[in-house]
């Protein structure tokens, strides 16, 4: 593979068809939805060491005051989750849009790269894209079930930290995390070929990362280099954009010009892993001069 093609035709594809960076931006607003859902979770499990007011097993209690405080924050919380899922859902659909695009314009004459083609590829694929975004996810809700599991059955049983109840919870939650946490990072890493087996070779949820799983380990020297690649890149752009960053994330008026930069960034990144699938499947076809290479 020479990964200074690749990279150049990358750059040079989302420069001629413009809409690649659009549908990037989509993408960059949802990719922080993880890791900003998943730290504001484990306030919701914090215990000071007394029982609630709720008997255990579901023992009707008394109400505090406390509880209708919180209503007004507990219906905020509940639309701000409904608002997370939204973009999540768009920005999952956008991924397979900048997929679909990409290919196409890489084909060129095989394909129409133009933004309503691309989003109604993605929208066509839309059900398999979620659930192959839902998969990766799917431990980590089984930890959390867990977690707030063991917490219902020693809350209203036990107060005191060296309980054999309390131990043996937290010693579920460990196992649970030692499993999660590896299938977590893997089928993460396998969305990545997974949404590109959907998009381009119409595979089913599970099918695509098995398909992902085939053509990574049919290829895993060049695709452990063109990671290392995109972390060097990101590496040289983070220092590079640091202090205009910086002043962009500081002046509200520019926040637009940063989400274009970062839409920028998703789409070159998106193209470059569609472009090396395409190369690795055999369905690159030979540069054309339009795009001056």
């Amino acid at each position: 593979m020479d990964y200074g093609q690749l990279l150049s035709r990358s750059w040079n594809i989302i420069w001629r068809y413009k809409f690649l960076i659009l549908i990037g931006v989509v993408v960059a607003l949802g990719s922080g939805i993880g890791s900003s859902t998943s730290s504001g979770s484990s306030s919701i499990f914090q215990w000071n060491g007394q029982a609630p007011n709720v008997g255990p097993f579901g023992e009707p209690g008394r109400f505090s005051n406390a509880g209708i405080a919180l209503a007004p924050a507990l219906i905020l919380g509940v639309l701000g989750l409904g608002v997370v899922l939204v973009i999540w859902v768009v920005s999952t659909i956008a991924r397979g849009a900048l997929i679909a695009g990409a290919a196409a314009a890489d084909a060129d004459g095989e394909g129409v790269a133009s933004l309503g083609q691309a989003v109604a590829d993605g929208w066509q694929r839309g059900w398999t894209l979620l659930g192959i975004g839902i998969l990766p996810a799917i431990p980590g809700l089984i930890l959390l079930a867990g977690g707030a599991g063991a917490f219902l059955l020693t809350a209203g049983v036990v107060n005191e930290s060296g309980s054999p109840a309390v131990n043996a919870s937290l010693a579920l939650m460990g196992v649970l995390g030692c499993i999660a946490v590896p299938l977590i990072l893997v089928l993460g890493l396998l969305r990545t070929f997974a949404n590109r087996a959907c998009m381009l070779e119409g595979t089913g949820i599970l099918e695509s990362y098995g398909r992902g799983f085939r053509v990574l380990g049919a290829n895993l020297g060049s695709a452990v280099l063109l990671f290392l690649l995109q972390i060097g890149v990101s590496i040289v752009l983070g220092i590079g954009l640091f202090v205009p960053g910086l002043i962009m994330a500081l002046c509200c008026i520019l926040w637009p010009v940063l989400l274009v930069v970062e839409g920028m960034m998703a789409a070159f990144f998106s193209t470059m892993w569609t472009l090396a699938w395409r190369e690795w499947t055999g369905a690159a076809i030979v540069a054309d001069e339009t795009l001056g290479l």
